[in-house]
Order: C-alpha cells, then sequence, then structure tokens
C-alpha cells in the first residue's frame, strides 16, 4: 500500500510541477509579447476556485494535477480578429507565447540540477556489477560482452575510448552510442590499472550492452513491519543485507528466496550499517497464504475468480476448527494442521468448505513459506556528487545540454528503426512507475534528479514537429511570417483536426504500450 500512495503522488507531483511551469511559460511569454490569456488553470477540469484578474481568470481545479494556459482566439473558427487575440498578434509575436513553454520546462531542468549540485546527491559509481553473476540469469546461459572481454565482478571503469568515466552513466551514455563497435575499456581491479577490449551486443531493447549493471552490494532495507521478526531481530531501515548464514547476499530476490525456505528456523543474518558489519539472528515466521477458485460460495459471493484469504478469514476459520464447527467435504475437521493437510492433497481437485454455517466450494492452493516482514531493494555502490556555486552553475547548463543530446540521438535511432519503438518509447503510465520507484526505493534528491531529466524530455517532445504540439506552431507561424500571409482559418482547422487525430492515435498507442511493458516486467 505504502508503494502504491508514493507512486501516485511521484506521478501526481513530478508530472503536475513539470506540465503547470509548462503552461506558466506559455502566459508569461503571451503577457510579453500582448496576446491575453483566457484561462489559466491549475489542473484540469472545473474550477474550484478562480479568481479574475484583468482580462484573465485563474482556476485551480478540484484535481490540481498539471494545468493548461488558454489564450483569447487560441481556436482559429473562434477568432474575432481582436487586439489581445493569439490569431491578431504577429507570427514571431506567437511563435515567442509558444516557445516560452518548452523552455520554461528547460529552465526548471536547470534550476533543479544547479540545486542538487549545490546541495549534493548521490549517484552510482563507475563499479560494475555483471549481469552473469546472478543466479536468475546464469540459469539462462547467457554470457556477457564484457565477462568474454575479461572484465570482472567489482571491476571499477576507469575510461572507455579514453574518455573519462565517472559515474555508471557514462558507461552507458558511451555504450549506447557505439554502434557497436569494439570499446577500449580501461579499469582499475584493486589497486592494478588493466586494459581490455570488449565488443557490444544488442539486447532484445535493440540497445547496445556489454552486461553490467551499477556494482551491487547487497539487499537494502526499505521498510519493516511492525511486530515482525524483522523488527524482532533488530534490523533497521537502512541496513544493508551482505551475508544470510553462509550465503552472500547480492540481490534483494537470493536474501528473499533463502529466508522463504527457513521458516520458523534460525539464520544469521550479517548488515552494514553506518559503515560497519553487524551480526543479527531472526527466526523467519511461517506465512500461509490460502486461494480458492471460486465454484460456488455464499461468503465471498460476488468476487468471483480467484481469492486470496485475509488474516482475519484465516483467524476465523481457525476458530471454527478449534470450536469443532468445521467440515471439508462434510467430514469434520479435527485441528488446523489437519485443515491444511487436506488441502495440501487435494491440490486441484474440487472441495466445499463449511464453517460457521457459511460455505465456499472451489479449488483451494495452500502455501507457506519463511516470512521476516522486510522489504529490500538493491544497495548499490553510490559516490556523493556535490559542487561549489561557480562549479555547479557550469555543470547546471553542461547537464542539461548532455542530456538533451543524449535523447535527440535516441530519438533519431528511434526514427531510423535501430531502437524497438515498442521497447524505448514510455509514456505517462510508465513515467509515473518510474516516478514510484525512484521516491519508494532512491529518496528525494534521486526524485528531483528524476524530475530535471523529465522536464527537459518534455521540452524536447514539445519542440519536435509534430502536428498540434508547440513545435509545428513554431514551423507554421515561421512559414507565416516568411510568406508575409496568414493561412486561412480553414486551413489552420483542418491542420488542428488532422493533429489532433494523429495525437489521439499516438496517445493510444503509448499508453496501451504503457501498459503492456508494466504486465511483462
Amino acid at each position: 500500500m505504502g508503494y502504491i500512495i508514493t507512486t501516485i503522488i511521484g506521478a501526481v507531483v513530478l508530472l503536475g510541477i513539470c506540465i503547470f511551469v509548462h503552461e506558466l511559460g506559455h502566459l508569461l511569454g503571451g503577457k510579453l509579447v500582448g496576446i491575453k490569456a483566457k484561462v489559466f488553470s491549475l489542473g484540469y477540469g472545473k474550477g474550484i476556485l478562480k479568481k479574475q484578474i484583468g482580462e484573465t481568470t485563474y482556476q485551480i481545479t478540484l484535481i490540481p494535477f498539471g494545468g493548461y494556459c488558454q489564450f483569447y482566439g487560441e481556436d482559429p473558427s473562434e477568432s474575432q480578429g481582436k487586439p489581445g487575440e493569439f490569431y491578431y498578434a504577429p507570427p514571431l509575436k506567437r511563435i515567442v507565447a509558444v516557445v516560452m513553454g518548452p523552455l520554461f520546462n528547460l529552465f526548471l531542468g536547470i534550476f533543479l540540477f544547479f540545486t542538487m549540485n549545490t546541495i549534493g546527491y548521490e549517484r552510482e559509481s563507475n563499479k560494475i556489477s555483471l549481469l552473469d553473476e546472478f543466479d536468475a540469469v546464469k540459469k539462462t546461459g547467457y554470457v556477457s560482452p564484457a565477462r568474454k572481454g575479461g572484465l570482472q565482478n567489482g571491476d571499477v571503469i576507469i575510461s572507455i575510448n579514453n574518455a573519462t568515466i565517472n559515474h555508471f552513466s557514462d558507461i552507458q551514455k558511451t555504450i549506447f552510442f557505439c554502434e557497436g563497435n569494439p570499446l577500449a575499456i580501461t579499469i582499475k581491479r584493486k589497486s592494478e590499472l588493466m586494459h581490455f577490449t570488449v565488443t557490444p551486443e544488442k539486447s532484445e531493447r535493440g540497445r547496445y550492452s556489454i552486461g553490467v549493471i551499477p556494482f551491487v552490494k547487497g539487499a537494502r532495507v526499505s521498510r519493516i513491519l511492525a511486530g515482525s521478526a524483522a523488527e524482532k531481530a533488530g534490523l533497521q531501515v537502512g541496513d544493508i543485507i551482505v551475508r544470510v548464514d553462509e550465503k552472500q547476499v547480492r540481490i534483494p530476490d537470493e536474501f528473499v528466496s533463502y529466508v522463504r525456505d527457513k521458516k520458523d528456523q534460525k539464520i544469521t543474518i550479517e548488515v552494514e550499517r553506518n559503515n560497519q558489519l553487524i551480526r543479527l539472528r531472526a527466526i523467519p515466521s511461517n506465512k500461509e497464504i490460502i486461494t480458492v477458485q471460486l465454484v460456488e460460495d455464499a461468503l465471498l459471493k460476488g468476487k468471483g475468480g480467484e481469492i486470496e484469504f485475509t488474516s482475519k478469514m484465516l483467524e476465523k476459520i481457525k476458530k471454527s476448527i478449534s470450536e469443532k464447527n468445521a467440515t471439508l467435504n462434510d467430514i469434520l475437521l479435527p485441528d488446523y494442521p489437519s485443515f491444511v493437510r487436506e488441502l495440501q492433497k487435494s491440490k486441484g481437485e474440487l472441495i466445499t468448505l463449511k464453517f460457521n454455517d457459511e460455505t465456499i466450494r472451489g479449488i483451494f492452493n495452500y502455501a507457506s513459506f519463511g516470512f521476516l516482514g522486510v522489504e529490500t531493494t538493491q544497495a548499490q555502490d553510490m559516490v556523493k556528487v556535490r559542487y561549489g556555486l561557480k562549479e555547479s552553475a557550469i555543470r547546471a547548463f553542461a547537464e542539461p545540454y548532455e542530456f538533451i543530446v543524449m535523447n535527440l540521438k535516441g530519438l533519431g535511432l528511434l526514427f531510423s528503426g535501430k531502437l524497438n519503438v515498442r521497447e524505448n518509447l514510455s509514456g505517462p503510465i510508465f513515467i509515473a512507475k518510474i516516478a514510484g520507484d525512484v521516491a519508494y526505493h532512491r529518496g528525494i534528491a534521486s526524485f528531483v534528479i528524476l524530475m530535471a531529466q523529465i522536464s527537459i524530455i518534455l521540452m524536447i517532445m514539445n519542440l519536435l514537429p509534430i502536428p498540434i504540439v508547440d513545435g509545428s506552431y513554431v514551423i507554421l507561424f515561421l512559414i507565416e511570417a516568411i510568406r508575409k500571409k496568414p493561412f486561412s482559418k480553414k486551413t489552420m482547422e483542418r491542420i488542428q483536426y488532422v493533429g489532433m487525430t494523429l495525437l489521439i492515435g499516438l496517445g493510444i498507442f503509448i499508453v496501451f504500450n504503457d501498459i503492456m511493458k508494466l504486465l511483462f516486467l
């Protein structure tokens, strides 16, 4: 539940601020050149709080998510040719009002990068883990290009093709645009510098990769359930689990899998806390899950499909069994262990459970496993990034520039067919998922950096010459300024109609694509 709430809030805050700033740019751009705004709205839909200032209505809607700026005469069919209207203004002035939206997204990105570079934040270091080191990948038989080229788990990449590498993002950028050419990689292994040649391979997503990820040193504790075995053992949020009994923990799944097999057994957990190793002892509790594929049911009528019993339901069943008031296929259940044994024996069979005058008829499934009551995420090797005011100011412009160049190159690869569109194109749903993951697992600093990046992406996308987005209007108004003759209202209406149709179609594709990616993650 906490993750879902964080995802919703994260998406609303991230996309809401980026869109609001974009529309604020349009408003101020219009004011700068004498184009009057009819409505400036924080959020979409009917305004619940409104204030008329001059000729503009400022409003806040019930759901203040994003916003919009509506100019007078913005719709060609409604334009009356009056001063202050959008289409009354000369084309170059209209361009100012249009361009200021994307520019404000750029300004937001620069401001956020400057702020975070000054305050300081953490980034993944240039130390690497090899994908084929992990058990789940080993089972596939995959051997990474990095391993083929001689790299090892824990190596620190110093340079690629003589370009200095400071963070893992530098590795990603360099490999992403290498077009599959062999890479001269210099690494540091312990105290020794070594040189290798690694040839990237194309992944299923159409991107080149050498099969490395940021170095993972364990499973970081992100949440602990109150009263759980983890809390009793003394685990704390922020602890990095590096070993359980004699098994090294590299990723959360390895830790979870081990604990599941150790219900009601003592285990030793070694954690890194404040740069010190601490040993804790825990006894994973027995977590039971009973599901039923309903066939005929009074208690859960109307829910249909497969139902998982809640803890409250299980307690109710246990109480009925202890009171000798529960039967399975009309046979009295003497105790709860007998009930469990019967469920395990009848797996896949249709059975009837009766208790307290209630009847549940269906196919039952019983599972139990060790449970600590702790949520974990990957603990990656991080380095602190912080600069003085001068360096922060320089990097506040350099980082957006690099990010813009990288995204433009990526778009070029998409349009040329060298990148898989379905795998590499994301929309608001997937962005919301990323926002939730970053806010929940990485914290506020990483979330702010993500907002800066998304704001810059919005600038790029809005300046593309796609019908009905800002970039297309810039081109139209430039043509109008050159030919010194406005397009007819009918022509503009047709352009808007075609653009809206294309935009709706693209939107449907992106939303569907986002959903499919989430389903098959």
